[in-house]
């Protein structure tokens, strides 16, 4: 769901569940060796430069394209409740001059068996970019972060 909280601040809240334990899922968001596996959009394959899951720690993922493209995304851990929350900021560092700081919120809720991971993506600059950014989040969850997890 995308909503519009201004003309230049959109937010975009996506829910997936899987049958693991909340602790197998916030791992494979934390862990370096796990997060490679399966991050970014159907047919990318990601690399990690930094990624240092303390609060105030920061990240650098390289995220390669099937068309040889590089995207480099980079960010700062700002909240970590182990299992259940992790919030962190988001800014692409090519391509995209304009594109501003935003932030990331993942809850890890467990239910029953499983674990609904809810994503709210907020402070998107305009409303194509937060399409553009559900395209990607419903990929990485549907097909990167599923087959990883199941």
């Amino acid at each position: 769901m995308i909503t519009m909280n201004s003309t230049h601040d959109f937010t975009l809240k996506l829910n997936k569940t899987y049958p693991v334990k909340p602790e197998r899922v916030f791992n494979a968001w934390t862990k370096s060796e796990e997060l490679e596996k399966w991050w970014g959009p159907e047919g990318f394959t990601t690399t990690i430069d930094e990624m240092n899951v303390e609060v105030n720690g920061k990240y650098k993922f390289n995220m390669h394209a099937p068309n040889g493209a590089t995207h480099v995304l980079t960010g700062q851990y700002l909240e970590i409740v182990p299992n259940e929350k992790l919030i962190f900021t988001w800014k692409w560092e090519n391509g995209k001059g304009d594109f501003p700081a935003t932030k990331v919120t993942i809850d890890f809720l467990e239910k029953d068996n499983s674990t609904e991971v809810v994503v709210t993506h907020t402070e998107l600059p305009s409303e194509e970019e937060a399409k553009n950014h559900n395209h990607g989040w419903t990929s990485s969850l549907e097909s990167g972060l599923k087959s990883y997890l199941v």
